[in-house]
C-alpha cells in the first residue's frame, strides 16, 4: 500500500514539475518578445490582460483577452467594431491600450483608424489620436479567460517569477536530490544483502560434502584411538614389587 501511495504521490509532483516547466518557458517566451515587439507572442498569438474598466461590459478589469499579433507588418484590413491594441501615452508613460475601431477613414491610400473604449461613462469621447496599421500591435480574437489576468501578469513580474516558477523548481530540485540519495543507500543496502547472502549461499556444503566430512573426522578419531598407547597405573606397579619382595 505505501509503495503504491509512493508511486502515485511521485506521478503528482512529475507532473507538477512539467507543467511549471511549460509555464516558465512561456513566460520567458512572452518576456523576450514582449520587449522585442511590444506585445507578448505565443505563435503568433498575444495573451493581454485588461487593466481598466475602459472597454466593459464587453472586456472586464483583470480578463486575459487572446489577440492576434500584428508586429510583423503594418496591417491595413481592419474595420469598424475590430478591438485592436496599440500604445498609448497614459499618465505620461507608454501603455498597452485596447479599444475598439469606431470610425475608418482614408487620405492618400492610408487608413486611419478612430478608437473608443465601450464604457461611454469612461471614454465618453473617442480617443484623440487617430492610429494606422503601423501602430496597431495586436488584434482581438474574441476568446478569453476572465479573472486570470492579474495572475498572468503577476508571474511576468521578478517577484512572481521568483515564487511561482523558481522556488518550486528549486523544492523540487532539492526534493529530487534527496530521493536519488536514499535510493542510491538502498540500492547500496540491498546490494550489501545480496552479496551477503551470496557469500553464504557459497560457503554452505552439500549434503555430500557434509557426510564426506563426518566420516573423515569419525575416520580420525578412530585411528587416534588405535594409535593411543597403554599406560600402566602406580597402583599396578606398587603391587608386583610387594608380592615379589613377600
Amino acid at each position: 500500500m505505501n509503495k503504491v501511495v509512493k508511486k502515485i504521490f511521485n506521478i503528482f509532483i512529475d507532473i507538477i514539475v512539467v507543467l511549471i516547466l511549460v509555464v516558465s518557458i512561456l513566460v520567458v517566451i512572452m518576456s523576450l518578445t514582449s520587449k522585442s515587439s511590444g506585445v507578448p507572442n505565443l505563435f503568433g498569438i498575444a495573451p493581454i490582460t485588461v487593466v481598466s474598466n475602459s472597454m466593459e461590459d464587453t472586456l472586464m478589469v483583470n480578463d486575459l483577452i487572446f489577440c492576434e499579433s500584428r508586429t510583423d507588418k503594418a496591417y491595413d484590413d481592419y474595420e469598424v467594431g475590430d478591438i485592436v491594441t496599440f500604445n498609448q501615452d497614459i499618465g505620461g508613460e507608454q501603455k498597452l491600450n485596447t479599444h475598439r475601431i469606431v470610425e475608418v477613414t482614408k487620405d492618400n491610400g492610408i487608413s486611419y483608424y478612430k478608437t473608443q473604449g465601450d464604457n461611454k461613462e469612461t471614454n465618453p469621447e473617442p480617443d484623440k489620436e487617430l492610429k494606422t496599421g503601423v501602430d496597431i500591435l495586436a488584434k482581438y480574437t474574441g476568446n478569453k479567460i476572465g479573472g486570470v489576468g492579474a495572475f498572468f501578469s503577476f508571474i511576468r513580474t521578478q517577484l512572481g517569477f521568483f515564487l511561482v516558477i523558481l522556488l518550486p523548481m528549486i523544492i523540487f530540485f532539492v526534493y529530487e536530490a534527496i530521493r536519488v540519495i536514499m535510493n542510491i543507500i538502498a540500492y547500496n543496502k540491498a546490494k550489501a544483502v545480496e552479496a551477503a547472502e551470496e557469500a553464504v549461499a557459497n560457503s554452505e556444503l552439500t549434503e555430500e560434502q557434509k557426510q564426506r566430512a563426518i566420516e573423515e573426522y569419525l575416520a580420525k578419531q578412530k585411528a587416534a584411538q588405535d594409535t593411543k598407547p597403554e599406560v600402566q597405573t602406580p597402583a599396578e606397579g606398587d603391587g608386583s614389587d610387594l608380592g615379589d619382595k613377600a
